[in-house]
């Protein structure tokens, strides 16, 4: 049997002087934003009177509400439960995705309705459905903060797992320490991080549902699948969803404590002060520790 906890991430190691900075410097850049946000209406103002009223009221309202909207509640709305605000779309697996099943890893696309994968538990489960996402960037430079998945490298968890590079989106959970964290939530800036694609113009995501919410093997780490209350009518093929099973949800519990982080500009501003003290007054939430210690062993491996 594995273990039921998923990732076990060490909790007692005691917070560093690099950890203080690393959180003061990005305090710091938030509170930059913060007040560069403040200016923004004086700048739109001067621009839309050079510009003309009209012309700057409608680009403004059909620009800022349709992204803004969009982009903010897509990813609190898309997991039926919910993990905050501002991660964008429903919780999924990039293209390439290799997912342990009995017979070995295979490529999360290859898969069908029906095969049998494993859990993290170690025992084989049906495919009930896979949902698909395609998005593509239509000419843009750079890909959408709602779709630029999260790059998880090759031994980002206690340098073991994933086995290799896991691209995901920003709220699919992990199992660490009995706990399903988003990797939106993870991300520390070097082994954690938005990736940028520059090579393709199409994105492709897909999530794997069993008949209850469940753990599995992605790349080699614990990763959630697609619970049964989530909201389906995101993916592409919601329509096969409906032909299959109908368009009604069934509330379940969740495999594991789902952590909840807020994500606004205050409590993420909290959070790194409780990093920048967290040497002289360790205040940090269970999320801030684990998140700090996998920063911590990113910086060790890349000084080594």
């Amino acid at each position: 049997m594995r273990n039921l906890n998923g990732i076990e991430v060490p909790t007692n190691t005691t917070p560093d002087l690099a950890t203080s900075r690393r959180h003061f410097l990005s305090a710091a850049t938030l509170v930059g934003a913060v007040f560069a946000a403040m200016l923004a209406p004086t700048r739109a103002g001067a621009d839309n009177e050079g510009h003309g009223h009209g012309h700057g009221n409608g680009h403004s309202n059909g620009h800022g509400n349709g992204h803004g909207n969009g982009h903010g509640n897509g990813h609190g709305n898309g997991h039926g439960t919910g993990h905050g605000t501002g991660g964008g779309g429903v919780q999924c697996f990039l293209r390439g995705t290799q997912i342990l099943t009995p017979q070995g890893e295979r490529s999360v696309e290859d898969l069908r309705i029906g095969e049998l994968i494993l859990t993290a538990s170690g025992e084989a489960k049906p495919i009930k459905w896979i949902g698909r996402i395609r998005s593509e960037r239509h000419g843009q430079t750079t890909w959408d903060d709602a779709v630029v998945p999260v790059r998880i490298a090759r031994g980002a968890f206690n340098g073991d797992l994933p086995r290799s590079d896991l691209y995901v989106s920003y709220g699919h959970c992990f199992l660490i320490n009995g706990l399903l964290i988003s990797a939106g939530d993870l991300i520390n800036g070097s082994s954690i991080a938005r990736w940028q694609p520059t090579n393709t113009d199409v994105l492709e995501y897909l999530h794997i549902e069993l008949e209850s919410h469940n753990v599995i093997l992605a790349n080699g780490a614990p990763a959630e699948t697609l619970p049964r209350d989530a909201s389906h009518v995101e993916f592409d093929n919601f329509d096969e969803y409906v032909t299959l099973y109908g368009a009604g949800l069934t509330h379940e519990a969740p495999y594991a404590p789902i952590i909840i982080v807020p994500n606004n500009r205050r409590q993420a501003l909290r959070s790194h002060l409780r990093g920048v003290v967290a040497p002289i007054c360790d205040r940090r939430q269970p999320v801030e520790i684990i998140r700090d210690e996998l920063a911590r062993q990113a910086y060790h491996r890349s000084a080594a």
